[in-house]
């Protein structure tokens, strides 16, 4: 059982010490079960979640890098480079010779 279910059980057997009738709860029943949830220590995170901020910290410096990278070839006019009019396009596009 993980530390949340055992949190869980915990929580449940102090609520079930309450009478039945819910007009008849004892004076600061709320306040105690409110108290033993923040007193059980937090449960730690999954295994892999430390790396999730380290990953999403990596992939925005290689998305800058790539926007860097390819920055002149997004700010060159691209529109002369098959205009050459001797060959054909789908050749010179694929490289066919």
């Amino acid at each position: 059982m993980n530390r949340f279910d055992h949190q869980w059980q915990k929580l449940t057997a102090l609520a079930r010490q309450a009478p039945a009738v819910p007009g008849e709860l004892p004076y600061g029943f709320a306040t105690r079960v409110a108290a033993q949830a923040v007193a059980l220590p937090a449960t730690p995170g999954l295994p892999l979640e430390r790396f999730a901020l380290r990953g999403l910290f990596l992939a925005g410096i290689c998305s800058a890098a790539a926007a860097v990278f390819n920055f002149s070839t997004l700010t060159t006019d691209q529109t002369d480079i098959y205009a050459t009019g001797t060959t054909d396009t789908v050749i010179e596009l694929l490289d066919i010779s």
